[in-house]
């Protein structure tokens, strides 16, 4: 009696090896790097926030035209868009490396011109020793991931998909950034101008008057001179801060993303609103508990340093053996029109175990590689968190600080507002003379532009802050 053989038989050995050996080795899981961070600093969460969820902190300036800019800058701004395109991908390597934990299926067909001996043209009564084979077959593979080898590589690809988004939310949160400094600036730099053109205007009255008065024979040429010169000193410090303020607005459109055209024709940013004289928004003490999830840098660090994390692992999984099955059903004939005909099928089903016994030590160095790029991620990634500390505290204390100093240059423009007054009356009644009363006028033009340098401060003292902090705070 014999027994009929099993193709299925075959695979009891790799289906027993496939099933025991993942339970002989577990890879490790990545865990976040622990770090002295100030008490309350310390989060648990994973992802960076998506661009849509996060909040729009600007909006403590209640300005329409800073609000129109901004989303203006989300929508054409190039570096942003380059940023979304990687993201892009990263998904789409993250999707090809999924599929690999698929099984794999393809199709095969092909023809050939086969030569037989002489004997085996006569065992099969062929009127010719060549013939034709025809071939049509489906394949199946799959490989067993028995160390996580694969998963690791998935998981890492998916890790980089999340750093690669985290670095776009760090894009959108600094181009938020320069976007409202740019405009900040712009308009410090109207309200320079401002100042020193009703300046000049003022100046250009006296000096008109002193001519007048001069060809009179009324005034000596001294004092004519005197005034001309402040006049056209101010005329240069009007036409240094109009190029100051050109340059401003320039930067400004290549932030929201102006065509070249729009650049070089300018003046499309302007309008000061009451940006300037607004008095910013009341900051809580402390630092939030999540700042370090808020901020997508250090979110972008440490998907990256998962990333290299299940790299490693897979690196070290791969100097393990690998099991393949396979399957292939088809059929081959020698005649084309037959060539899907019953009895021309064939199948082969099995496995395969591969084992690397010398390759040179190329997965070894693969596997050393793989830890280095670790050790470098985890240095960055810590160097992230103490950059991000060192600017919450800049940030604190330049806010701070330009409070301090916007409130004494304020109380400096208010003496020396009053001093231009008195000195303007005493001038008049003939008490004091032009230089005296030309020194406290210069005192005032360069106070009041000190305190619109303040106002500037103090305004992206916010900023910074804000951005330092991830996008703002809590109820900001």
């Amino acid at each position: 009696m014999t027994m009929k053989r099993r193709p299925g038989l075959f695979l009891l050995v790799p289906l027993s090896l496939a099933f025991c050996l993942p339970s002989c080795r577990s890879t490790e899981r990545f865990v976040r790097p622990q770090m002295d961070v100030p008490e309350g600093a310390d989060a648990t969460q994973d992802a960076a926030l998506s661009i849509h969820t996060r909040p729009r902190w600007w909006q403590v300036f209640h300005s329409s035209n800073l609000d129109r800019l901004e989303e203006r800058a989300f929508l054409y701004n190039r570096d942003l868009a380059h940023a979304a395109a990687v993201v892009d991908k990263a998904a789409a390597m993250a999707s090809a490396e999924a599929a690999g934990e698929l099984p794999q299926a393809s199709l095969k067909a092909g023809a050939a011109r086969q030569e037989l001996t002489k004997g085996q043209q006569y065992s099969q009564s062929l009127p010719e020793r060549g013939r034709d084979l025809w071939q049509a077959s489906g394949i199946l593979s799959y490989e067993v991931d028995l160390w996580g080898k694969l998963r690791m590589r998935s998981g890492a690809a998916q890790a980089d998909l999340l750093a690669s988004a985290a670095a776009r939310d760090a894009v959108w949160l600094r181009l938020s950034a320069e976007v409202a400094s740019g405009y900040i600036s712009v308009c410090t730099w109207q309200e320079k101008c401002d100042i020193i053109r009703r300046v000049h205007e003022s100046y250009e009255q006296t000096c008109s008057m002193y001519e007048k008065r001069f060809e009179q024979g009324q005034y000596p040429e001294l004092a004519l001179r005197r005034v001309q010169a402040e006049r056209d000193k101010t005329l240069a410090q009007l036409r240094k801060a109009e190029n100051e303020l050109s340059k401003a607005e320039s930067i400004l459109a290549v932030l929201v993303g102006e065509s070249p055209r729009a650049i070089i024709s300018g003046g499309k940013t302007r309008g000061r609103e009451e940006l300037l004289s607004m008095t910013p928004p009341a900051i809580p003490a402390g630092i939030p508990a999540d700042v370090i999830d808020r901020r997508p840098d250090i979110c972008e660090w440490e998907m990256r340093l998962r990333a290299a994390h299940e790299r490693k692992e897979a690196a070290r999984a791969d100097r393990y053996p690998s099991l393949v099955l396979t399957g292939e059903l088809g059929h081959v004939s020698t005649a084309l029109e037959e060539v899907l005909n019953q009895p021309t099928r064939l199948y082969d089903i099995g496995g395969s175990m591969l084992q690397t016994l010398f390759d040179g030590g190329r997965k070894r160095a693969a596997l050393d590689a793989a830890s280095a790029e670790y050790k470098a991620t985890e240095a960055a990634y810590e160097q992230s968190v103490l950059v991000a500390f060192r600017e919450i505290r800049d940030a604190l204390v330049e806010r701070r600080q330009g409070a301090a100093i916007y409130d004494a240059t304020k109380s400096e423009v208010d003496c020396l507002r009053r001093s231009w007054d008195i000195a303007s009356r005493q001038y008049d009644a003939g008490y004091i003379g032009l230089m005296d009363a030309l020194d406290t006028h210069r005192s005032l033009l360069n106070g009041e532009l000190e305190m619109a340098d303040a106002e500037e401060m103090r305004l992206n003292a916010v900023v910074k802050l804000c951005k330092a902090l991830g996008g703002g705070w809590k109820g900001s």
